[in-house]
């Protein structure tokens, strides 16, 4: 009896840390390239740029280098008829909030720019790079909830 009860618990603890694990094309990004425990600015470009491309290429339906508000519509509501509501709001729905200029459209540079401002915003301390619980705060934050304390 001891032996089942070990072994249903270990499978319960194996199945909930492969639920818990990013799908395909959502793996979380490995901000800190050079594994010393801190995120630079540019470990934290390099690393949204990766995730930022491949997205952009997705919503960017007619390849004219700029994401419009009806791209941005059409794929929030591809991903809803899939049954991909996510946080309310698709990648589509969220990218518009970087049009920078306020033209109706998105670009790379305005990605790139949006980028900066995220971490500028993440580091709390304003030490010029992103701890464990600064990056922590921000991922409880885009799951809507307080962050660490």
């Amino acid at each position: 009896m001891n032996r089942f009860l070990l072994f249903a618990a270990a499978a319960a603890l194996i199945s909930t840390t492969a639920q818990a694990q990013p799908g395909p094309g959502r793996e979380r990004p490995n901000f800190d390239r050079d594994s010393d425990g801190k995120v630079t600015l540019a470990e934290f470009k390099a690393a949204r740029a990766e995730r930022q491309d491949r997205m952009f290429a997705r919503l960017d339906a007619d390849k004219d280098g700029k994401v419009t508000q009806a791209e941005a519509d059409a794929a929030h509501k591809q991903a809803e008829s899939m049954g991909r509501k996510g946080r309310g709001h698709g990648p589509g729905g969220m990218v518009m909030r970087f049009d920078g200029d306020k033209d109706g459209a998105v670009t790379r540079a305005e990605l790139s720019a949006g980028a900066e401002r995220q971490f500028q915003a993440m580091d709390a301390n304003k030490d010029g790079w992103l701890s464990k619980e600064e990056l922590l705060t921000m991922r409880q934050k885009m799951r809507g909830g307080p962050g660490p304390r």
